[in-house]
């Protein structure tokens, strides 16, 4: 007997409890040959509710790995600035612990940055998201204080060296105090021209989430947006198996679960089509995007069109809403049995030609 994909239809909000449950009795009942996969699709959803947002702010000449828009994980690397040479020959007259605080004005028109002496203590709190305005104190001994009204972007801990060169001039460098080679350079040495000063710094995604970019006249910002899964089918949970009593009986008898998706008492097997969207949307079956060469913009809502690219390639719906300004369409379609409303591009349907 060969596996068919059915559904299960469950309470909403305990598809994972299900699929867990199915999982442990079949492996205790030994009843793994009959079941293959078990799917809950899920999408990652922008979380604009959430507070926690990751900013960095790095120099022009930095070198940015990311791309505006796409998803990265946990630990990925963002972005390096590259190591620092001396631009001169001379000697190190002095180093010093600072802390360098960058602040937004608001509105974003520009931004300013200010050097703490660590020695001066810096206060609690003072991080990235915090509103400062003219007069909000930054050290303890009350010495450093903000100018503008803004919002702190970026809090680095940064090593402030002097360099005396041939010409009697003091060449000032910040460095990252991480990346800093602290271990060949003291006050006192001779330094040359081109000697590196400290190594490449990375910065790395602190939680996953999607990339947005924005440049200003002086840095680049870089931000991540932390995502939250959405469940595409709320009280459903997808099961590749034989159906047999045994396996009807395995599954009707799991908590939270209402019954196998019927008609008229009769089990319904997904379709080809229907089986290729929930794997696509899972990112178990992968599928090619066809080129686009022309974009209609005479849809109207209402409109049955024909979805000619992507996970639900081969399904047709109704418009529900379209955003030409995203270039993007929302359309109803139907799958076992349940109308749902899927986000797609304008060159990802055309239109039904009678």
């Amino acid at each position: 007997m060969r596996k068919e994909w059915y559904v299960l239809q469950v309470y909403s909000g305990m598809e994972n409890k299900v699929k867990e449950a199915l999982e442990e009795r079949m492996k205790n009942l030994g009843y793994e040959k009959y079941f293959g996969k078990i799917i809950i699709p899920e999408v990652d959803e922008l979380n604009y509710s959430n507070r926690r947002v990751q900013k960095i702010y790095i120099e022009k000449e930095a070198q940015v790995l990311v791309k505006k828009g796409k998803d990265v994980k946990k630990g990925d690397i963002l972005a390096r600035e590259p190591e620092i040479f001396a631009k001169s020959s001379g000697k190190i007259v002095d180093i010093k612990n600072f802390r360098k605080i960058i602040v937004e004005t608001e509105g974003k028109k520009y931004s300013k940055t200010f050097l703490i002496p660590e020695s001066a203590g810096l206060l609690g709190g003072l991080k990235s998201g915090k509103k400062v305005r003219s007069d909000t104190p930054f050290s303890k001994n009350l010495e450093y204080k903000s100018d503008v009204d803004g919002e702190i972007v970026s809090v680095e801990k940064v090593k402030r060296v002097v360099i005396e060169n041939e010409s009697k001039e003091n060449d000032i460098y910040l460095l990252p105090r991480e990346t800093f080679i602290h271990e060949k350079f003291k006050v006192g040495s001779k330094i040359q021209i081109g000697d590196k000063l400290c190594e490449p710094k990375e910065y790395k995604a602190k939680f996953s989430g999607r990339i947005d970019i924005r440049e200003t006249p002086f840095h680049k910002e870089i931000k991540i947006i932390k995502t939250k899964k959405k469940n595409l089918f709320p009280g459903y949970v997808f099961v590749e198996m034989m159906y047999n009593k045994e396996t009807e009986k395995l599954v009707n008898n799991l908590p939270y679960v209402s019954t196998i998706l019927n008609i008229g008492g009769k089990p319904v097997k997904l379709n080809k089509n229907e089986v290729r969207v929930v794997l696509r949307l899972m990112g178990e079956e992968a599928y090619q995007k066809r080129q686009v060469r022309e974009i209609r913009t005479d849809f109207e809502v209402g409109e049955h069109v024909k979805i000619i690219n992507g996970p639900f390639e081969y399904f047709t719906g109704k418009i529900k809403d379209y955003d030409l300004e995203k270039q993007e369409v929302q359309v109803v379609v139907t799958m076992f049995g349940r109308e749902t409303t899927v986000t797609l591009s304008l060159g990802e349907i055309e239109k039904i030609i009678d």
